[in-house]
């Protein structure tokens, strides 16, 4: 189970430097992608930013009333 699932809102290429000889890797990530990464992070911002993540269930809370139905979408599924 990830830490910090969150969800692709949009599209993105991501480019990352995994490795430690400077190639540069980028790859294409759909919306609605669930992805494992630390807010604030490095990896964050090559994803777009906190802009472009949504928490797929904020930690903590999910057994919240008040929580909307699209909280619990499997609409990111469709992809």
């Amino acid at each position: 189970m990830s830490l910090f699932p969150r969800i692709v809102l949009t599209d993105v290429y991501v480019s990352w430097d995994p490795h430690s000889n400077g190639a540069e890797r980028t790859t294409f990530t759909r919306k609605g992608t669930v992805v494992d990464i630390p807010p604030g992070s490095q990896l964050e911002q090559a994803y777009g930013g906190a802009g472009n993540l949504s928490a797929v269930i904020p930690p903590g809370d999910w057994r919240r009333s008040d929580y909307s139905a699209s909280v619990f979408s499997r609409a990111a599924q469709a992809n």
